[in-house]
């Protein structure tokens, strides 16, 4: 037991270099003997378990980024090099998964593999071996143990998001542990969601509610465990899990046993509303908010509320008003901005900013008006052709009198995309600078970096983030990628309700309206009124989630909300619009195109139903632990 061998735990705290508390590479630590000898040892050993969580917000890698309708990156690379691909284009199987989180190994090229399972055993050696840190100080004692539980929740609830019911793991396994103790079989659903719950609040029981010292920011703290409770609970109220006869009456472990409860449970939605409003009550009090700029107080509502919601996203290295847990990988934050950025050298140049994210018009047609109202309800938008070019405003219908949150994330052709410390007018017709790139009269196929939609994504890029043309060197403004924050506690709290009472409560439309104001939108009521009042029913629910869509775009929140709401197919399967791309002048470019017309990707853009809801259990898992059974569809 104590000669387990852990060298590869160094190698591990790399991942999380950006962070100023995982920079310390452990020495060569050898055995459990030595990672617990002194407090400065365990430390290290607590930094490397942090090094499994999966860097999932880097361009290549997610589903969950790229998974879903909002955004994608330009269709020339791969499976091979994005490896989120292989879910949009059906491409996991069983035996060929490209995300593997149970095990390190095994996927293939530019696919992604993260050993879960094996940083719970870690977690678990932690619990176990705390108490024998000579004079470990009582802080650490206690604040090691919350992390500890905060993080085995935490692995076991990132693989139940994409497995659905899994295997779990209770404590450290004995090396002479029994067949039957090593090779179980799936938990139930509920059983997952009341473990991982569990974990949550023993480690609510032992963190602060917040880290004091800068250094420290991106370890668990109490209100990020509060939250993740809320999140977890949400998503099992939903009607993926909650009463989904459809998918899975038939999942039963080899004994019969049920793997979901098929009977729909109201009462599950009443949990995740208490939830969200016990983080929100603690949060709150701990100092949490919806960030607000106050060097944006002088501009008039509407450009406050575009400033404000831009600003909580890249101009704190670490927004501690805001996020309750972030990550702090570097290279991401640079990767995401560098393929962002609009190309500002011509001819054509593989170096500098990129054009790798296609904002998708799902997206740009999910985005409110002015007044804080879908374009098919606004009295200014309703029944109008918007998909025009206005000569006047040298772009289009669809791209004029938009909220704040638009502007804030999204650019056009004729639009602003404030980078390099300047503010570019957006060129983006076909052989202009920030256009496709042309070979004559015909579009360059060779060339990778084009936008392939019309639209770019701001979002992540500060506008001092800079490309230097003679060094060829980036000057990245780097930040911390959001996992959750205040905003999301808000709009679950305000879904939960709807789902539990069928209307809104004072306290709902209170937290909603706080979202909005905090972007520069009239309330909720004064937007619907122009429509002729609050909506109700189906309608209601359909614009809770464009609510919860419009705040969380492009953050990895779409790809996990179509799949809990059961509605992924309506998305996903549509033919999605872009503009002609390949137009060269204003009456060609503004043409509505389908955005398959562009897509060079070698394969069908599919969804199979339930296939695609879940992963599929690696086979090799399977063939290792014959207890284990599929997921449908596989």
């Amino acid at each position: 037991m104590k000669k387990i061998y852990i060298v590869l735990l160094s190698l591990l705290a790399l991942n999380f270099s950006s962070c100023n508390y995982l920079d310390v590479v452990p020495d060569d630590t050898a055995t459990l003997d030595d990672a617990f000898k002194n407090e400065e040892n365990a430390q290290k050993f607590i930094y490397s378990i942090y090094g499994h969580i999966g860097n999932m917000n880097r361009y290549w890698m997610p589903g969950q980024i790229f998974g879903g309708d909002d955004c994608i990156t330009n269709s020339k690379g791969t499976t091979r090099w994005f490896g989120y691909k292989s879910m949009v284009y059906g491409e996991e199987t069983a035996n060929t998964t490209y995300h593997n989180f149970m095990r390190a190994t095994g996927a293939p090229t530019g696919g992604v593999s993260y050993d879960y399972y094996t940083a719970i055993r870690y977690c678990y050696m932690l619990l176990n071996n705390i108490n024998s840190i000579p004079d470990i100080s009582e802080q650490n004692l206690r604040e090691w143990q919350g992390e500890a539980w905060f993080m085995i929740g935490m692995f076991h609830w990132w693989m139940v998001e994409y497995y659905g019911p899994i295997v779990i793991v209770d404590r450290e396994m004995s090396l002479n542990a029994s067949e039957a103790e090593l090779y179980a079989p799936r938990a139930s659903f509920d059983e997952c969601i009341d473990f991982i719950c569990d974990c949550l609040d023993k480690a609510i029981e032992y963190l602060p509610a917040r880290q004091q010292n800068i250094k420290w920011y991106g370890r668990a703290t109490s209100a990020a465990a509060y939250a993740f409770k809320a999140r977890v609970l949400l998503f099992a109220a939903s009607p993926l899990f909650n009463g989904n006869a459809k998918f899975y009456a038939d999942l039963k472990n080899h004994d019969g046993k049920a793997l979901v409860n098929t009977k729909y449970d109201p009462e599950k939605w009443k949990k995740a509303m208490d939830a969200a409003e016990e983080a929100i009550q603690f949060c709150e009090q701990n100092g949490y908010a919806l960030y607000k700029n106050a060097a944006n107080g002088t501009l008039d509502t509407f450009e406050r509320g575009v400033a404000d919601f831009h600003d909580q996203l890249v101009e704190m290295r670490y927004n501690d008003v805001e996020f309750l847990w972030a990550f702090c990988h570097s290279d991401s934050q640079e990767e995401i901005q560098k393929r962002s950025g609009i190309r500002t050298t011509s001819p054509y140049s593989t170096n500098g900013w990129m054009t790798n994210f296609q904002v998708l018009f799902p997206a740009v047609e999910s985005y409110y008006t002015k007044n804080g109202l879908p374009l098919e309800d606004d009295p200014l938008t309703k029944g109008r052709n918007l998909y025009v070019y206005n000569a006047v405003e040298g772009t289009a219908e669809l791209n004029l009198n938009r909220e704040p949150r638009f502007y804030a994330c999204v650019t056009y052709d004729g639009g602003e995309f404030p980078m390099d410390g300047t503010v570019y007018k957006v060129q983006a017709k076909a052989g202009e600078i920030h256009g496709y790139t042309m070979n004559g009269n015909s579009p360059d196929m060779s060339k990778e970096y084009n936008n392939e939609t019309g639209y770019f994504l701001r979002k992540f890029i500060h506008k001092d983030s800079s490309y230097d043309v003679s060094t060829k060197t980036f000057a990245f403004h780097n930040y911390a990628w959001p996992l959750i924050r205040m905003a999301e506690l808000y709009l679950s709290y305000v879904e939960a309700d709807f789902e539990y009472n069928g209307s809104l409560s004072i306290k709902s439309f209170e937290y909603l309206n706080m979202v909005r104001e905090r972007c520069g939108l009239p309330t909720f009521q004064d937007s619907w009124a122009m429509a002729g009042g609050v909506p109700t029913g189906e309608k209601l629910r359909q614009v809770l989630h464009s609510e919860r869509n419009n705040e969380l775009m492009f953050e990895g929140h779409r790809y996990r909300d179509m799949r809990r709401w059961m509605d992924a197919e309506k998305h996903m399967l549509k033919e999605w619009k872009c503009w002609n791309v390949w137009g060269k002048s204003a009456e060609e470019y503004y043409t509505i195109k389908q955005w398959e017309d562009f897509d060079q990707h070698e394969g069908q853009r599919t969804l199979q139903v339930p296939r695609h809801y879940l992963l599929p259990y690696p086979l090799a898992e399977i063939q290792i632990n014959p207890n284990l059974v599929q997921n449908p569809g596989y």
